[in-house]
């Protein structure tokens, strides 16, 4: 939903230390230690947990970025990536880099009251668990999601994965007054290295709720996804990218808005960066690397925003 404020001295004191003693993602930890067929999402992320009684809601799983008196303007932010096994670097970079994106995005203004919704997507034909996905959070129960996510690490043997699960599961399970209030997109950013398949109908029905009569291309996820949120896809130019040609998939699929990054610590600064050139918070004090620099030009379409790189 949004409340509370996000911390630096928290997340030093929690998740620096998490980090440094090797205890992150714990529950991926108990879940390997079951036999498959027990592995689940958990709770406080599983996309199919239904909202309570004080929700207008109540009964679905529908996630909600609201405004409220601490955070009047909010800026609904979706960040999923690919938790498959070429992919397992990414989450950790992510939860170390979680103070960055939150600096970037509140220090340096590039939006306003972010509220920020992680998740993860897999191969929904193969992964026992293809998504998951948390509540819209303001403060630092962002990280607590992001640790509490299951990292399989399964997924290959056909080709791709499916971050068209994760535009599909935005597109028709969220609710935010940035576009109830003001009209305002959100900001939907998947992260992964291999192209996107057709969503089967029954991988609906099973990990997001709802039925279907068909299966859902890509292409039609995408166009859900686009009426309410500005959606992005970084690829990890890596070896499997390569071999799938993966830059040139998403290109296809999303223009300008398929972003290339072949150093994950690029990451967070990317999103930030990106975010505040959609909402014109760019000028000649923000202070980013010459690679942001260049993959905000291309996604501006040539527009230059006055940047001064570090």
């Amino acid at each position: 939903m949004g409340g509370g404020s996000w911390s630096a001295g928290t997340y030093n004191n929690v998740t620096s230390s998490r980090i440094s003693s090797g205890n992150t993602f714990g529950y991926t930890k108990d879940t390997y230690s079951r036999p498959s067929s027990e592995w689940k999402a958990h709770e406080s992320v599983d996309p199919l947990a239904v909202n309570g009684p004080s929700s207008p809601f109540a009964g679905q799983n529908i996630r909600e970025s609201r405004d409220n008196p601490e955070h009047p303007q909010s800026t609904p932010i979706a960040v999923f990536f690919d938790e498959t096994g070429s992919m397992g670097q990414v989450p950790r970079q992510l939860q170390a880099d979680l103070a960055k994106l939150f600096g970037l995005l509140v220090d340096q203004g590039m939006c306003t009251d972010p509220q920020i919704m992680m998740g993860a997507y897999g191969d929904a034909e193969i992964d026992s668990v293809p998504l998951q996905a948390g509540q819209f959070e303001s403060d630092n129960r962002v990280d607590e999601a992001l640790n509490n996510l299951f990292l399989e690490g399964g997924g290959g043997g056909n080709g791709h994965e499916h971050s068209a699960l994760a535009w599909y599961f935005t597109a028709n399970h969220t609710d935010t007054d940035n576009w109830n209030k003001r009209g305002k997109k959100g900001y939907l950013f998947t992260i992964g290295d291999e192209t996107t398949g057709t969503i089967p109908r029954q991988a609906i029905h099973k990990y997001v709720g709802g039925a279907t009569e068909t299966d859902v291309t890509p292409k039609q996820a995408l166009a859900m996804a686009n009426e309410k949120w500005n959606v992005f896809h970084i690829v990890i130019d890596n070896y499997s990218a390569k071999d799938q040609r993966s830059v040139e998939h998403y290109t296809k699929l999303l223009g300008g808005n398929c972003i290339v990054v072949e150093n994950l610590n690029d990451i967070a600064e990317t999103i930030a960066t990106i975010i505040g050139y959609f909402e014109g918070n760019l000028d000649s004090n923000t202070k980013v690397s010459k690679g942001t620099i260049q993959r905000v030009h291309a996604v501006g379409a040539g527009k230059r925003p006055a940047l001064t790189s570090v």
